[in-house]
């Protein structure tokens, strides 16, 4: 079940910063557009890098929820960092 939640709230987050992503890149020039794009390219690398980590195959359970977790604080705080962009 907690799981199931993790992956609610993913989705959610996912949503929020794939809007606040276009938006932004809708109000850049096309130079600044291009190094949004660097930046998110990066980013992406290195959250499933970093959540990587967390999903530790002797943990059990709580490595797994410890490894579902990591993307979706990760995305809550990159489309809150998008989303300050844009004010």
């Amino acid at each position: 079940g907690m799981l199931d939640c993790m992956g609610a709230e993913a989705q959610r987050h996912d949503k929020r910063l794939n809007d606040a992503y276009k938006k932004l890149m809708n109000e850049l020039k096309p130079e600044r557009r291009k190094e949004l794009q660097e930046a998110q390219r990066l980013w992406i690398k290195y959250t499933e890098a970093n959540c990587n980590l967390y999903l530790d195959p002797d943990g059990g359970t709580a490595a797994k929820l410890a490894a579902s977790e990591c993307p979706v604080l990760a995305k809550a705080a990159r489309a809150k960092e998008l989303e300050n962009l844009l004010q």
